[in-house]
């Protein structure tokens, strides 16, 4: 009798033995199962500000050479034009001015004091060629070639019309927009001298200044 009462304890101690390692290993797997990872996405803001530039260069024709120049006979320099290469990131694109320093009607031109006059027309109003002085004209560009200057094509067309250079820079050329890939502009010179112009040697220079336009 009491040997039977040992094996019914021992069966039930270790039923109670395998219960309580069934509810463990079934509490250990419910919080494995809850521990279970889950994708979170966050984002992030990015932001740049470019800054703006430019690129300005004279691919051809940055010497002017008229040479001797006999009064009365105009002459118009450089072959091919003075070319001018702008490259900017600008969205609203860039101008081109032109100055040469002098005050009054003075062209750059000066021999020992003595000035070649410039031309009478005017970055405003620029005229087809009629009198004397030094002056310059826009024959070509690759964007918007402002009526004002004439329908020649070449640098010594007939069709051109020439402005005298003023003393501080004055826009004469505008492109609009962003310009990737360089944008050219074409300009030529013409000259013209009175009988009375002193003779000499005259030199001087003129000043193109390319400007992004930022508004």
């Amino acid at each position: 009798m009491q040997h039977l009462y040992r094996n019914n304890f021992r069966i039930v101690l270790s039923s109670l033995i395998l219960l309580v390692i069934t509810v463990l290993v079934s509490s250990y797997l419910v919080n494995f199962k809850s521990v279970k990872t889950k994708a979170d996405d966050q984002s992030v803001f990015v932001t740049a500000t470019t800054a703006s530039g430019i690129t300005f260069s004279v691919t051809n024709g940055d010497s002017v050479p008229f040479g001797t120049v006999i009064p009365g006979n105009p002459q118009s320099s450089p072959v091919g034009g003075t070319v001018l290469s702008v490259t900017t990131n600008a969205a609203n694109g860039y101008t081109i001015g032109v100055s040469d320093g002098k005050t009054g009607g003075n062209s750059c031109l000066v021999s020992s004091g003595n000035y070649i006059a410039d031309y009478t027309g005017t970055i405003g109003t620029p005229t087809t060629w009629s009198g004397t002085g030094l002056g310059v004209t826009l024959f070509a560009a690759d964007t918007t070639k402002e009526a004002k200057w004439g329908t020649g094509s070449a640098y010594d067309d007939s069709n051109n019309k020439y402005a005298g250079i003023p003393q501080n820079s004055t826009i004469a050329h505008t492109v609009t927009g962003y310009r990737a890939t360089p944008d050219t502009s074409s300009w030529a010179f013409k000259i013209e001298i009175p009988q009375a112009q002193a003779i000499g040697t005259y030199t001087g220079s003129v000043t193109f200044t390319a400007t992004a336009v930022l508004s």
